[in-house]
């Protein structure tokens, strides 16, 4: 799927982003939408400069990173967990 600039899920990621930094799961809670669907809008609005990633959220597995409209854009920190057999 390629995501274009005037899709009406543009306006809905950003009106809740307004209420504060939300990750991809926030986000398709609020929005309505599968996050497979979101990621490739959350990262055409972020190389657009209209989202920045605020923080990354980490608990088991990959880190998410978390969005939102202000602030600096966080590196993606170091993996913390090992894959099996690597």
């Amino acid at each position: 799927m390629r995501p274009r600039a005037e899709q009406p899920v543009i306006p809905l990621i950003l009106r809740d982003l307004e209420s504060g930094p939300a990750t991809v799961h926030d986000l398709e809670e609020t929005v309505r939408i599968n996050q497979r669907n979101l990621r490739p809008y959350l990262k055409m609005l972020w190389q657009d400069g209209k989202v920045v990633i605020v923080a990354w959220e980490q608990r088991t597995g990959p880190a998410l990173p978390v969005y939102g409209l202000e602030g600096n854009n966080r590196p993606r920190p170091r993996r913390k967990y090992k894959r099996r057999g690597s």
